[in-house]
């Protein structure tokens, strides 16, 4: 350590010319813009997509509503009403093909009235069946998400 000098600050090699702070608040102040402009963005797609969020919950509750009343429907159908339709269809085909009978004195078309009548029955219960059917199922909600999904996308890339 003897054997060391000491340099001072007067002898030391300068890096160059220094620049002064304040030169550069120009271009701080448009950075800061920037960034706030940025983050201005970024709020009013969250607050967008929070809104969204808010709607779409609110679409599977009703959804789920609609969905519980039709299962109600569907059961008290599937309980009570087609047993009792099955015994009145069946008694009205019965008395068709008595009646067809009785007024042709024909077996033959008296048995094939009360078929018909009865594979008529039986096609509209299938439709009606079907009918209900189409109202169980989240396909609002689906489509929701999926155009939310679309407008998320989109503003993600227009902030890019």
């Amino acid at each position: 350590m003897e054997n060391t000098k000491t340099v001072s600050s007067n002898n030391k090699i300068s890096d160059g010319t220094q620049t002064d702070p304040l030169s550069n608040s120009d271009e701080v102040n448009a950075n800061v813009d920037e960034i706030t402009d940025i983050f201005n963005k970024v709020s009013k797609v969250a607050q967008d997509i929070g809104q969204w969020s808010e709607s779409t919950v609110q679409l599977f509750f009703m959804e789920v509503s609609r969905n519980v009343v039709v299962a109600k429907k569907f059961l008290v159908c599937q309980l009570l009403f087609i047993p009792l339709l099955v015994l009145f269809i069946f008694s009205i085909c019965v008395s068709v093909g008595i009646v067809s009978y009785s007024i042709t004195h024909n077996m033959l078309i008296g048995v094939g009235l009360f078929l018909f009548i009865m594979s008529m029955v039986l096609v509209g219960l299938v439709y009606w069946q079907k009918y209900l059917m189409q109202f169980f199922g989240f396909k609002d909600t689906i489509s929701q998400l999926k155009e939310g999904m679309d407008v998320i996308s989109k503003a993600s890339q227009s902030l890019d």
